[in-house]
């Protein structure tokens, strides 16, 4: 099922959707909007275990971070050849 929603987004944003594709643009946003909430998921999930570990320092958060971009990037080349 889908929903019809309607956002304003600035100019620069908008140049760079009708790039994408009429046709293309609800799939690109719904996979950005996808990308953006497991990143908020895996961060919730990180901050619990630091509650639980402990907080690291910042460098050590940075590169636990940039580990979780990482592997979404790695699932996202998989998915995309499979």
């Amino acid at each position: 099922m889908t929903k019809r929603i309607t956002i304003s987004v600035p100019d620069d944003v908008a140049a760079h959707l009708e790039r994408v594709g009429a046709r293309r643009v609800s799939g690109y946003v719904t996979d950005a909007i996808r990308h953006q909430a497991r990143r908020e998921e895996q961060l919730r999930q990180l901050d619990e275990v630091f509650a639980r570990t402990g907080n690291p320092e910042p460098p050590d958060r940075e590169r636990a971070e940039r580990f979780l971009d990482d592997i979404a990037a790695w699932k996202q080349q998989i998915t995309q050849h499979a």
